[in-house]
Order: structure tokens, then sequence, then C-alpha cells
């Protein structure tokens, strides 16, 4: 076979562009076409699904568990407010008990004040009624002395008026001198006693 050759005739290239601008135009659509075909199949796929969905069982359903659900958490919500109500009033009780608790303190600190006050009355008074027996007996003791400085003046008298024994070498007063500073000396005893 022999060669063939093949002869191209060149157009100008104003034309060249004018024949590929017509040619343009129709790839265009084709692609634009083509684009809206794939967006329309998959809105198509797209709603199909949602609408399977929408009639699904599971969908159907889960009005109502969303329903129970809002009714649950309603409910809670109405618990959870009565617990803190309950919890505010047992903090208000709280409150009042330990105030009561502070003012039963103060009174039982009141009261044993009152209470040690009473011991110390009670204890004076125990040491009154000694001190009072014991100056009971003082008193005996001194009536007693004082009974024996009465024998002793009734004696020193008998001596004073001579009514006693008289001795020659002794002055007569000198037995009334003795007698009154035996007497002193007694009373002072007596008196440094009492008051011991």
């Amino acid at each position: 076979m022999a060669p063939t050759s093949y002869c191209y005739s060149r157009l100008p290239t104003g034309e060249f562009q004018e024949n590929l601008g017509d040619r343009k135009l129709p790839v265009r659509v084709g692609i634009l076409l083509g684009l809206l075909v794939i967006v329309v199949v998959g809105l198509s796929v797209a709603v199909g699904v949602l609408a399977a969905k929408a009639n699904s069982p599971a969908c159907k359903d889960g009005l109502p568990a969303e329903q129970e659900c809002r009714n649950i958490t309603h409910l809670l919500e109405q618990e959870l407010t009565q617990a803190q109500e309950v919890l505010w009033g047992t903090e208000a009780q709280a409150a009042t008990c330990n105030q009561t608790v502070e003012t039963l303190k103060i009174s039982l600190k009141e009261k044993a004040g009152r209470h040690k006050q009473q011991e110390l009355v009670q204890k004076l008074q125990e040491e009154i009624k000694t001190l009072n027996q014991s100056l009971q007996n003082k008193s005996a003791d001194l009536q007693d002395v004082y009974a024996e400085l009465e024998h002793l003046r009734k004696e020193n008298e008998a001596l004073v008026f001579g009514k006693g024994p008289t001795n020659a070498k002794s002055p007569p007063n000198s037995g009334i001198t003795l007698h009154l500073s035996v007497a002193t000396v007694l009373l002072s005893l007596s008196l440094l006693a009492l008051l011991v």
C-alpha cells in the first residue's frame, strides 16, 4: 500500500475559535445537565431515606418515647423541688434545734451555778452551826470562869472583912492582892480561849 497523505487546510485563527466556541456550549450544557441529574438523584435518595425513617416503627415510637421522657423529666423536677423544700425545712428545724441546744446549755450553766451556790450556802450554814456550837461551849466555859471569879471574889471579901484567918506576919491586904491577880490572869486566859 501506498502511503496516503492527508492534507489539512489551515483555517484562519479567528474561525477556529468560533468553531470551538460553538462546541464549548453544548459541552457546558451537558456537564450542567449531568450535575443536575446527579443532584436530583441525590435529593431523591435523601428524601427516600428520610421518608423510610419517618415511617419506620422506631420513629413512630420515638414521639411517645419523647413525650414519656418529658413527663418523667417533669416528675423528676417536681420531686427535686419537693426534696429542696424538705431540705430547707430540715435546715430550719436544725437551726431551731441548735438555738434550743444553746439556750439549754446556758440554762444548765445557770442551774449549775445555782447548784454550786446552794452547796456553798449549805456548807456555810454547817460552818455557822459549828461556830454557834463552839460559841455556846465557850459561853458555858465563860460562865464557869465567871462563877469561879465570883467564888474568888467572895473569898476575897471574906478575907478583906476579916472573916478568914489572919496571919500576923503578912499585912491584912496581901491575900486580896493575890486573889485579884489570880482572877485577872484567869479572866485573861478565858478571854484568849474565847477568841481562839
